[in-house]
C-alpha cells in the first residue's frame, strides 16, 4: 500500500511539473510599431474561451455565447484578437507595454509565454577600415560594420565580398592578399528582429603578390650579369691552362 501512495505522489508531482513548466520567449517591437502575439504551440480542437494577460494584469477576454471580445484600458482601440486562433496583435507600441504577456486558452495556461522589448530599428551601416598591414607577401586588413547600435539590439552581422554570397560573420572581418586577391569591393549588412540595413560598398583591392616573380627575374638576372661570366672566365682558363694545351 505504501509503495502505491509513493508512485502516485510521484506522478502527481511529475504532472503537475508538467502543467506549471512553460517557456519564455523574447520578442521585440519598435516604438509605434506593432506586436504580434501567437498562441504556441497551436491550440488543439476548438477554441471557445480567450483570456490574455499582462504581467498578470487582464488585456483581453472572450468567452463564446457568453462574453463578447472585449479590451482592457492598456490596449483598447489599438489591439485586435482572433478567436478563431487566438493570435493578438497590438498597436502602436511603447516603452510601457514592455513586460510579459501569457494567455489562458479554455480555462487551461498555455506553456509559451513571451517577455516583450523595445528595440530601435538599425541606422545604416558603413564599413570601416581599422588597419591595413602591408608587405610582399601577407598583406592583410581588418575592416568594421559601423553604425550606432545604442538599443538595437540584438543584431547580426553579414558581409559580401565584390558580388558573391552573403555570409553571416562578427562585426569585423580580416582580409588577406592570400585569399581575397582580386576582390575590389566589400558591403555590410546589419540587422535586428524589426529593420535591416546595408552599407554603400567599400573599394578596397589587394594586389597580386609578385614578390616570387620579381625574385625569378632578379635570379636571372644575376645569373646572366654574374655568375655567367666567371664560369666563362673558368672555362677559358681552364682551356688555356689544361691538359691538353702542353
Amino acid at each position: 500500500m505504501m509503495g502505491k501512495l509513493t508512485g502516485l505522489c510521484v506522478l502527481l508531482l511529475v504532472l503537475n511539473v508538467a502543467v506549471t513548466e512553460d517557456t519564455v520567449t523574447m520578442v521585440y517591437f519598435t516604438d509605434g510599431g506593432d506586436l504580434t502575439l501567437k498562441v504556441r504551440p497551436t491550440f488543439p480542437g476548438h477554441i471557445n474561451d480567450i483570456l490574455w494577460k499582462f504581467n498578470g494584469n487582464l488585456l483581453a477576454k472572450w468567452v463564446e455565447d457568453y462574453f463578447p471580445l472585449g479590451y482592457y484600458p492598456r490596449i483598447k482601440g489599438r489591439a485586435n484578437l482572433t478567436t478563431e486562433t487566438g493570435q493578438l496583435i497590438i498597436n502602436k507600441m511603447s516603452k510601457e507595454d514592455e513586460g510579459v504577456y501569457s494567455v489562458e486558452i479554455n480555462d487551461r495556461v498555455q506553456s509559451e509565454r513571451y517577455r516583450a522589448k523595445l528595440i530601435k530599428k538599425i541606422q545604416k551601416p558603413k564599413v570601416v577600415v581599422r588597419i591595413c598591414t602591408e608587405g610582399f607577401r601577407y598583406a592583410s586588413c581588418k575592416f568594421s560594420c559601423d553604425s550606432n547600435i545604442t538599443e538595437a539590439e540584438p543584431i547580426t552581422y553579414s558581409w559580401k565580398k565584390g558580388d558573391g554570397e552573403w555570409k553571416v560573420s562578427g562585426k569585423d572581418i580580416n582580409i588577406t592578399r592570400k585569399y581575397d586577391t582580386g576582390v575590389k569591393t566589400f558591403t555590410c549588412r546589419m540587422e535586428n528582429p524589426v529593420s535591416r540595413e546595408e552599407s554603400d560598398p567599400l573599394y578596397k583591392e589587394l594586389k597580386p603578390d609578385y614578390s616570387a616573380a620579381i625574385g625569378g627575374v632578379l635570379g636571372v638576372l644575376l645569373v646572366l650579369t654574374v655568375v655567367a661570366p666567371v664560369v666563362g672566365l673558368v672555362v677559358a682558363w681552364i682551356r688555356k691552362t689544361g691538359p691538353f694545351n702542353k
